[in-house]
């Protein structure tokens, strides 16, 4: 029998994140409340200014006719945001991408009603300028992870690095070359090449390519660059204060460790929390950035001037995101949840109250190859975390039954035997007992040698084991974080999204499922 969830417990590390899902009690005050509550904060945005942005940007990218309405509900003060946001990586980087979207669709839909509805955004986080982590996809050939590249030399962000169709179209005849021929490959592969030739940047075809595959839920997509002069006000306050922010996040870390926990972020204490040109700023009697440095009233010219050059960092990025939009909630993979846990006095500093944190649903992918292995050696999915120990098993597993039988006989055998000796003498039942014990150690000797000889020579039983974990854990690490979603795309066509988005509609908030692909 395969599980239908993986155990939270099994697959998150991080004990914040679980304390926040399931021993709330214990943190609860590091948090504005459990998203199992229904609160909506009080906010103060600029509903028009953001919805005019919002409508330019989903119709330059070309969204359908759900998206455009829903941004247009956002004119209404009653109605709400749920939020959530990623690197853009190419290709949309690895699933569990698409599922925080799917996720934050799914709490919208759920939770809106006529007093209050929700609309799904993802904030397309195209301003991180570490390209290492967005440059690539992984997908499998013969069932282990290949990684497939779109070379970036330039050290800019993701909104600034402009589509190269050539790397393009040669990324995508690789992806051609190592999947197999289906239905839906051709047409698939033609769209992006596509939503590739219309874009001008990394950042617009990730935005471009999230439309085409979830735009009929209503996703909203955003890139903060087109945000940036509503944001000049926040980078205000942090020039004005440069590293308050600093101290209050160590502060909230400091009573994280005395609860035993282990503080997720921690900042120097000099460090302002906003990035200029996508590098660090420290503030010493004056703002250092690299070999240059700039006064307060330096920096707030060349923020009026030309606010592009400045960019919220991981502790900033979530107040700038709840500062714009009506946030009900924000929908967080395990590591965001445990960052959170910092941030609440960050946001009072900011006069901003932090929205409910959703976890993320998430899924480990099983096709039919996969499923008749697991079913064939009676696995579950973790025993695959750790293959090599399974091989042993599995080859003990074959010859238990054997043996198992051979100890019934003896047990049987010797029964008799000592009901007959203690008829002639009963002080030998001591001895026919100790002759017993000393035959099951030798039957359990000889059966170790057969399974140390077994496993030897079972090389075809411990390939198909390997190949199977690989599938499931690559490199060791959830399907999830590795893969990327054309995997499925292109064997299972646009029901792989509608099956993955039924499946998650069913089931717990945050929970992650196995889910089996049968055809």
């Amino acid at each position: 029998m395969i599980t239908e969830s993986l155990s939270a417990a099994e697959i998150i590390p991080n004990r914040i994140t679980l304390d926040y899902l399931y021993h709330y009690k214990r943190i609860s005050h590091f948090y504005s409340c459990h998203f199992t509550e229904r609160k909506f904060r009080e906010v103060r945005v600029d509903r028009a200014q953001v919805v005019k942005i919002l409508r330019e940007y989903n119709r330059k990218i070309d969204a359908p006719q759900k998206v455009m309405e829903n941004i247009e509900m956002l004119l209404d003060d009653n109605t709400y945001a749920v939020i959530t946001g990623q690197q853009p990586g190419i290709f949309t980087g690895p699933l569990y991408t698409i599922y925080k979207a799917l996720s934050a669709i799914i709490v919208a839909n759920n939770l809106s009603d006529k007093k209050h509805p929700l609309v799904p955004i993802f904030w397309n986080a195209s301003e991180d300028h570490d390209l290492s982590e967005i440059d690539h996809i992984y997908l499998m050939k013969e069932n282990e992870p290949l990684r497939i590249n779109y070379p970036v030399s330039i050290s800019k962000s993701a909104s600034e690095v402009r589509v190269d169709t050539k790397k393009i179209e040669k990324m995508i005849s690789r992806i051609n070359e190592v999947t197999p021929d289906t239905e839906f490959k051709n047409s698939l592969l033609k769209n992006l090449q596509s939503l590739a030739q219309r874009s001008e940047s990394l950042g617009e075809i990730f935005s471009r390519i999230m439309i085409f595959l979830l735009g009929e839920y209503g996703l909203i997509l955003i890139e903060p660059k087109y945000l940036r002069k509503m944001m000049i006000p926040l980078f205000k306050k942090m020039i004005d204060n440069p590293t308050r922010c600093s101290r209050i996040l160590n502060k909230a870390g400091d009573r994280l460790k005395k609860l035993g926990h282990h503080p997720p972020i921690h900042k120097n204490s000099n460090l302002c929390n906003f990035f200029l040109e996508r590098k660090n700023v420290t503030y010493d009697k004056g703002f250092h950035v690299a070999n240059n440095t700039y006064s307060s009233n330096e920096l707030l010219d060349l923020l009026e001037k030309n606010p592009l050059s400045f960019s919220a960092n991981v502790v900033t990025r979530p107040i700038t995101q709840d500062y714009l939009f009506p946030t009900y909630a924000y929908i967080a993979g395990p590591s965001e949840i445990a960052y959170f846990s910092q941030l609440k006095e960050i946001y009072k500093e900011f006069m901003i109250e932090m929205p409910l944190i959703y976890p993320r649903f998430g899924a480990t992918i099983i096709e039919n190859k996969v499923l008749s292995v697991l079913k064939k050696y009676n696995l579950e999915i973790l025993d695959l975390r750790f293959p090599q120990s399974l091989t042993k098993r599995l080859a003990k597993i074959e010859t238990a039954s054997l043996f198992n039988s051979g100890r019934k006989e003896i047990l049987k055998i010797f029964s008799e035997i000592e009901k007959v000796t203690t008829e002639i003498d009963f002080s030998l039942k001591n001895a026919s007992q100790s002759s017993l014990r000393r035959v099951l150690r030798e039957i359990s000797c000889l059966e170790d040698k057969v399974v140390r000889n077994r496993k030897r020579q079972n090389i075809v039983v411990e390939n198909q084991i390997n190949k199977v974990a690989y599938n499931i854990f690559p490199e060791g690490k959830l399907q999830e974080r590795k893969i990327n979603v054309l995997e499925y795309l292109i064997k299972f066509g646009q029901d792989f999204l509608k099956i993955v988005h039924d499946e998650f509609s069913g089931t717990d908030y945050g929970e992650h499922r196995v889910i089996t692909f049968r055809f």
